[in-house]
């Protein structure tokens, strides 16, 4: 990350700061760069619009208009060439052209310089002095300090309280210690609404009755302070005014009716930063929110498998590779003459991706991607569809054959493993991946709600720019390896036609209309408890890739949250064969993800091995017969079965749905009794194994 900015001329909706211009703001004997974060962690945990928590302060990635200024300063982006994934992204952001990966300059490169990274504003702007209870906006007091001083410590970046006496007596003003610095921390109260908006909490005016009883003040910024206490009672903070001795308790927010007390939201956007017009405020409902709250950011992002061409390659292939890159790309092209000099001169990068492709074919597939020409259509969703992304990685990996030499411009092998015949009552194919890269694009994020509960409606994605029509995303790849497992079909589609009559699967589903209805967010659209429901195949490959994955971290060389899972489990429809497989990897910017231990399990006898024993653990839970007799019944709305913390959770980073749709007994038999009976999938294969 780098530069911080203090202030943000609120007074003036819509500038766009430059950290870059303006490291005199804070001192010259202080250093820009305020903390790192891996490039994954810019889509899934501290991207932009969220609170990132440094040791001493929090600070926010800043919107697409100031990363411009960043790329400017690194001599121009960097693109992820990936046309599929650029192509998902347009499903929901059509205006988007590029897919550029952040900016960063290493250090070294820039030894007298500035360093180029991320651009982040300090947020929340109000402090607390740990020393004295002082609460105040940086922006508006002078009384607040910004050291940072060592430079490859930026884990010591802070604010300090420049004079701090220590807390006042009762009945004085100020402390009576020896006045010194003392550190400032972050004032933990925001306010956000379920359209996205996020702003600081009102202190001044909440604490001098503006929601109901005005009290008059004597001056108009009067000092505050904030005091806090343990209490088994919920949360006993006190504000307080200094010049009036007015206060008030954060606790009443918290009551029944408290949301109440709150004021209307002004349309504030921190990262861009944007208000709402006063003609067209924001009426969202808004929520007393804490910093680093888990609800106060759910990323929206699209990730795809970077996988090698068809052997047969149609103008329908070409031309959606074309609409996948940047416009600029063919600009000058207007004839086959033309093309022939752009494969001689154009971007190298580019040039590669079309490889093997011959001229009069890339020329057709040029023209029908500018609708000059028409090509076979192939069906494909108007809308957003997940599984329209997951059905050529199915059909890349099913065909193992294809692709046992690396593709290097897809950094693409694999190899069919013999499957072992303990395995075979329900595997078909095994494959080792090992080469694999994962693009990985950001496109927004929610507040409040996960995209997932509001009917994935792109309105309720909060903007990345201040035009809200942005024309690049935030990109990453990542390099990595894995295990493809193929279920066999005939095997899955018997078992399945059995379990969707059980008691137990209409429990669940039963439950999962209970819980779409109770936490779908009030502005959503309508939703259909059904179209999010995922088939049994789903929850019986799911319950055993998170088996797989508690197991194979044990001898893979990898912890468990490195690895993640890919599923790839739908029924037949008329518009898309029937699939079931789990790919299990490990992907990394960098060397990390491809050391060759996961991989290595494989192998016929390993992979046996590790079935076996993930199969005889989950026999057991350390909560069972707790965990074994779990069904939702009555009200509940759980998304999930036997299944807890003990035998079949895993890191958040693993999991794909969030540790929902999970269920033991799906996967093998459990000593629950018969009204919770069902035959698992995975039974003969324990079987198999003996004692």
């Amino acid at each position: 990350m780098s530069q911080v900015v203090e202030d943000e001329a609120s007074s003036v909706a819509g500038v766009v700061a430059n950290p870059f211009g303006e490291l005199e703001a804070v001192g010259a004997k202080n250093h820009s760069r305020v903390g790192s974060v891996r490039p994954s962690a810019l889509l899934y945990t501290s991207g932009i619009g969220a609170t990132v928590d440094m040791p001493h302060i929090a600070v926010m990635p800043q919107g697409l208009d100031a990363w411009e200024i960043a790329y400017s300063k690194q001599g121009g982006p960097q693109l992820v060439l990936v046309p599929r994934l650029l192509t998902a992204v347009r499903k929901m952001l059509p205006r988007v052209e590029e897919l550029r990966q952040p900016p960063w300059v290493p250090e070294k490169a820039h030894e007298g310089g500035t360093p180029i990274g991320i651009p982040t504003r300090v947020f929340p702007q109000w402090l607390r002095c740990t020393g004295c209870d002082l609460l105040a906006p940086i922006s508006e007091s002078t009384k607040f300090e910004f050291v940072n001083t060592s430079k490859h410590r930026p884990d010591k970046a802070q604010f300090v309280h420049k004079s701090c006496k220590g807390r006042p007596k009762k009945g004085q003003k100020q402390g009576t210690l020896e006045a010194r610095p003392r550190l400032a921390v972050p004032a933990r109260y925001l306010i956000a609404c379920t359209d996205g908006h996020l702003d600081e909490f009102p202190y001044v005016e909440w604490v001098h009755g503006a929601d109901g009883d005005p009290v008059k003040c004597k001056v108009a910024k009067p000092e505050m302070r904030m005091m806090e206490w343990r209490s088994n009672l919920g949360p006993q903070v006190k504000i307080s005014c200094v010049a009036c001795d007015a206060s008030r308790n954060i606790a009443e927010l918290t009551r029944a009716g408290g949301e109440e007390m709150l004021p209307d939201c002004r349309g504030r956007h921190p990262h861009l930063p944007t208000y709402a017009p006063a003609d067209n405020p924001c009426q969202a409902d808004v929520r007393l929110m804490l910093l680093g709250a888990a609800n106060q950011w759910f990323p929206a992002s699209v990730s795809v498998l970077v996988l090698p061409a068809r052997k047969n390659i149609t103008t329908a292939d070409v031309a959606e590779t074309v609409k996948g890159l940047p416009a600029v790309t063919f600009a000058d092209v207007h004839t086959l003459d033309d093309l022939v000099g752009w494969r001689k001169y154009g971007p190298k990068d580019v040039r590669t991706i079309f490889d093997g492709i011959a001229d009069g074919a890339l020329w057709n597939g040029i023209q029908v991607a500018r609708g000059q020409a028409v090509a076979e259509p192939e069906s494909s969703p108007s809308g957003f569809d997940p599984i329209s992304l997951l059905e050529p990685e199915w059909d890349t990996l099913v065909h193992p054959e294809d692709f046992e030499r690396e593709d290097r411009k897809a950094g693409f092998r694999v190899r069919p493993v013999e499957v072992a015949s303990a395995l075979r009552p329900v595997l078909s194919h095994v494959v080792a991946v090992e080469r694999v890269k994962k693009a990985n694009a950001f496109i927004g994020f929610t507040r409040i709600d996960a995209l997932d509960r509001v009917g994935d409606a792109p309105n309720r994605i909060a903007p990345l720019v201040q035009s809200g029509k942005p024309k690049w995303v935030p990109a990453t790849e990542d390099r990595g390896e894995g295990v493809f497992l193929r279920f066999d079909e005939d095997v899955i589609r018997a078992w399945e036609d059995g379990v969707l009559e059980s008691k137990v699967w209409q429990s669940h589903v039963a439950a999962h209309e209970r819980n779409v209805k109770r936490r779908q967010s009030r502005t959503a659209v309508a939703i259909d408890p059904a179209d999010r429901m995922p088939p049994p195949r789903y929850w019986a490959l799911h319950t055993m890739s998170h088996l797989l994955i508690r197991e194979m971290a044990m001898s893979s060389g990898y912890g468990s949250a490195s690895l993640s899972e890919r599923l790839y489990a739908w029924r037949e429809t008329d518009d898309r064969e029937a699939a079931a497989g789990i790919l299990i990897a490990t992907t990394s910017p960098d060397s990390e993800g491809t050391l060759g231990g996961l991989v290595d399990l494989a192998r016929t006898e390993r992979l046996e091995g590790v079935f076996r024993d993930a199969l005889r653990r989950a026999e057991r839970c350390s909560s069972d017969p707790i965990c074994a007799h779990r069904v939702p019944s009555g009200q509940e709305d759980f998304l999930h079965g036997a299944a807890c913390h003990f035998c079949l959770f895993v890191s958040e980073t693993s999991c794909e749905k969030a540790n929902r749709f999970l269920d033991r007994r799906f996967a093998l038999k459990l000593n629950a009794g018969p009204e919770h009976a069902v035959e698992g999938l995975l039974q003969p294969v324990l079987e198999t194994f003996g004692d």
